[in-house]
């Protein structure tokens, strides 16, 4: 009996021993977490800082080597290698230029004014955006990722855009899915479109938008009759 005590007292000691033992690394391991969180923070602000020294070159124009021009307005100094490395268009215009007797000294965007122009290349040095510069040019920096190819930019894109996406955004964020071909983007916004119907339909933009994109329509219309048919079989069951 003595010896069947002594063996349950001594489980009970190793079993608290281990809960112990437990205990204590998962104490250090959060430790570990948060020592590693805040390493990453301070690296992250760092990280911010030296993109930020990035972004006082741009506005400076330190060091610059081609001018950018907007469609309208003064035009911005850059450097060569940073717009090659960000966009697979620009290395190509750039690598067709060197070979030729004298290289250009500026390329056009005639898409941009220059204030959006200005912002375009913020990110391009910087590699982020301000939610309110980034809200009030979303149309033409989605546009543009697509069109020199900036997969970053593209990225970026996309993901803002969902947060701000409402039926006040919806038909500009239908008319960019088109354009840049991202699925996820349509479906978000005819699903956006589809919450919001009479608010959509009856807006001010609504016969314009209508008059320039007929084929956006006829998505418009399928997704109202699915999004019916579908409601009349659920009311039925």
């Amino acid at each position: 009996m003595m010896n069947l005590m002594n063996k349950d007292r001594m489980t009970a000691t190793i079993s608290l021993a281990d809960t112990n033992w437990g205990t204590k690394n998962a104490t250090r391991w959060i430790e570990v977490a948060k020592e590693r969180e805040e390493r990453s923070k301070d690296g992250e602000a760092r990280w911010i800082n030296y993109l930020g020294g990035l972004a006082v070159t741009i506005k400076e124009g330190s060091y610059s080597d081609i001018l950018v021009m907007p469609g309208n307005g003064p035009s911005i100094p850059a450097h060569r290698f940073l717009l090659a490395a960000r966009s697979e268009v620009f290395n190509n215009m750039l690598a067709s230029d060197t070979c030729k007797a004298a290289p250009i000294d500026y390329i056009t965007l005639p898409e941009f004014n220059h204030e959006e122009l200005e912002i375009f290349l913020e990110f391009l040095y910087c590699g982020n955006l301000t939610d309110e510069k980034f809200e009030k040019h979303f149309y033409c920096l989605a546009l543009a990722s697509h069109k020199y190819v900036i997969p970053h930019l593209q990225k970026f894109c996309e993901e803002q855009i969902l947060k701000l996406l409402d039926s006040s955004t919806a038909l500009q964020v239908l008319e960019i899915s088109e354009i840049c071909s991202s699925e996820v983007l349509k479906v978000a916004a005819l699903k956006s479109i589809l919450s919001h119907t009479g608010e959509i339909y009856f807006s001010p933009g609504y016969e314009e938008f209508a008059r320039q994109n007929p084929h956006l329509m006829v998505h418009i219309t399928r997704a109202h009759h699915n999004s019916t048919v579908l409601s009349q079989k659920k009311t039925a069951i």
